[in-house]
């Protein structure tokens, strides 16, 4: 009697689970004032979020399974093709394939079960300042390199970054201030204050960090990377803010060169946007002189406009460092957790 109940009891809870599930029920694609929008309803509740990598646009559906949808695909010059996977046992997955690079909102419609996805081309950014600068400035002559490293804060076999060395360079410095942004901080200090409020973090996690400056001066990056490759670190992260002449420009975004450094970048950016709620701005290949040059995983850092008042605001408080800091430990700790020995 008592297994009878038992099984009885499985079998509702089971069933009751199964009809609470969240399906995607229907996708519909159409054009309108020059973007492309993707209209996802499903069968109920899931705040879905994005997360732009080069030329895929990832779209999670937490607490849901992916179905049958229902899907009728239009032509588009921005979308080469849509798929869906099931990410986990709880996240439903859209994969859009991208044949250009775009910008992308996410709005949810709380009590219609719809997810609106809107996708334009992206507006040019700070790419073309940041590689500009490093043309101008890689081989100019620059104050000698005086590196500190820090030793983790407590030495524990339990820590996840025991043993770790990681690099932190804060962009510019010295003669050269970055982008001026909307206030009186320039990019310099910023980078040079987010460093340390991420050196402290890692420390804690147990990584030994080595910052390239800890002071108000401009190097040499030749000899900034030169420095860095002798160090037989495990990680290189380059900390810069975004600017643009574009004000309305906001978001996160992160770089990369070499395909060794793709996994962590990854894990960068996603912990990034996650942690800071930035627009997402995407995950890019491009060649900048110190993650081209880098002999170990390495990332460049954007994440915030200065050139947008909103985004300076928030990047100019220490609320936002530390936040930004403790991002981007998850981050480290993500890809040197997930990493086959």
């Amino acid at each position: 009697m008592f297994c009878f109940l038992l099984s009885t009891f499985y079998f509702l809870f089971s069933f009751i689970s199964y009809a609470e599930t969240v399906r995607l029920d229907r996708i519909e694609m159409k054009r309108d004032r020059g973007y492309d929008y993707l209209d996802v309803y499903t069968t109920g509740w899931s705040e879905a979020k994005g997360l732009l990598l080069e030329n895929k646009l990832y779209i999670d559906f937490p607490g849901a399974v992916v179905g049958q949808p229902e899907f009728l695909k239009r032509k588009s010059k921005r979308i080469a093709d849509i798929a869906f996977e099931q990410k986990d046992k709880t996240t439903a997955r859209l994969v859009i394939t991208l044949k250009k690079s775009v910008d992308y909102d996410i709005v949810n419609v709380f009590g219609r079960d719809k997810t609106v996805i809107e996708i334009g081309d992206r507006l040019d950014g700070g790419f073309t300042r940041q590689f500009a600068w490093e043309t101008k400035i890689a081989g100019k002559k620059g104050a000698p390199l005086k590196p500190v490293k820090l030793a983790p804060v407590v030495a524990r076999a339990d820590l996840p970054l025991r043993g770790k060395t990681i690099i932190l360079d804060p962009g510019h410095g010295g003669d050269d201030p970055g982008a001026a942004g909307c206030g009186s901080l320039p990019e310099k200090e910023l980078t040079l204050l987010t460093a340390r409020a991420c050196a402290e973090r890692l420390r804690e996690a147990g990584a030994a960090v080595i910052l390239t400056r800890d002071e108000d001066r401009r190097s040499n990056l030749r000899d900034v990377m030169s420095f860095a490759n002798g160090t037989n670190a495990d990680i290189f992260i380059s900390i810069h803010y975004n600017s643009t002449e574009n004000g309305r420009i906001a978001g996160s975004e992160t770089y990369y060169h070499n395909p060794v450094s793709r996994r962590f970048a990854e894990a960068m950016h996603e912990a990034v946007v996650r942690g800071v709620g930035e627009k997402d701005r995407g995950l890019h290949r491009v060649p900048f002189y110190t993650v081209k040059n880098a002999r170990m995983p390495s990332v460049l850092l954007e994440p915030a406009y200065l050139s947008n008042e909103e985004e300076y605001e928030r990047a100019s408080s220490a609320s936002f460092r530390e936040k930004l800091a403790g991002s981007i430990l998850k981050g480290v700790k993500e890809y040197f957790g997930s990493r086959t020995h």
